[in-house]
């Protein structure tokens, strides 16, 4: 699910060990790292036309989340990486597969509890004209969006789907054999995955934050309920609050585990060794930049 709130993006590049597949997209590990509040505060300001005063301050709360994540978060990724390093070159289970889903999630969860007071602040201090162009930026998102998503057939969806996965795959495990392929072909079209689906939570979450933003502007001093109201809107972002949409997102996670356990399971021990040796390269990605 593409991003809803514009500092994801920026969080998304400092925890750089989401998964298997999401690590792959990360080519330059030590310079996108390097570059994350510049390229946090770049994402945010696109999205708000940040005051010189506000671009001061959210400047030195991305420098001192950084600092903190460098400090805490990256020991913690390093080993998880230590603990699928182990589990990669043997086969899996969607369970294992799973569990380190989850393990990424918790460790997601922590940096946005340690961003909080900081997006507290930057809600409180938004004018109406920054949330207007919020809400532009986000159509501007979404027509993107349903072009590359919604408009296609189910055939050229399942087959932009199928590159998209392929690529990074390949990147991981190195190049596939036909067979390979045709077991990454089946997961995707077993897959629950239905763009319409996405793209109505997508614009729930976006007219939720927006909201939210509104209510908070509207009595800008009340610092607790400015609190409480985002992170209300964080766990609605996290869980939506509509349960089909729970069931269906569980869904996918499910099929993620599982296809991804079959994938994994179908590859040489060749393969399964290079991808454990590619995490190693992460890991001491991570050890080197926590030491600086």
């Amino acid at each position: 699910m593409p991003a809803l709130f514009p500092v994801r993006k920026a969080l998304c590049i400092a925890i750089l060990a989401m998964g298997v597949l999401l690590l792959q997209a990360c080519s330059t590990v030590r310079l996108a790292y390097n570059q994350a509040p510049h390229l946090a505060y770049w994402q945010l300001n696109s999205y708000l036309d940040l005051s010189e005063t506000q671009t001061e301050r959210v400047r030195g709360e991305l420098g001192d989340l950084h600092q903190w994540h460098r400090d805490t978060m990256l020991p913690r990724h390093a080993e998880l990486l230590q603990k699928m390093q182990l589990q990669l070159p043997a086969l899996i289970s969607p369970e294992q597969a799973c569990r380190i889903y989850d393990d990424a999630r918790t460790q997601f969860e922590k940096v946005l509890a340690q961003a909080e007071p900081g997006f507290v602040w930057l809600a409180s201090q938004l004018s109406e004209a920054q949330i207007r162009n919020l809400e532009r930026k986000q159509a501007d998102s979404n027509a993107d969006w349903k072009m590359e998503w919604l408009e296609l057939t189910p055939a050229k969806l399942r087959e932009q789907r199928y590159k998209k996965l392929l690529s990074r795959v390949e990147g991981f495990y190195g190049t596939l054999e036909d067979p390979q392929k045709a077991v990454l072909r089946a997961s995707i079209a077993q897959s629950s995955f239905d763009p319409r689906l996405a793209y109505g939570e997508r614009v729930r979450r976006q007219n939720d934050l927006v909201q939210v933003l509104r209510s908070i502007s509207a009595d800008r001093g009340n610092t607790a309920q400015s609190r409480a109201l985002l992170q209300a809107f964080v766990a609605r972002m996290m869980a939506s609050p509509d349960p089909a949409y729970q069931r269906y997102a569980q869904t996918l996670v499910d099929e993620g585990c599982e296809g991804f356990a079959r994938l994994h399971n179908a590859m040489t021990p060749g393969q399964r060794q290079r991808a454990a040796q590619s995490l190693k390269g992460y890991e001491q990605d991570f050890l080197t930049l926590a030491a600086r």
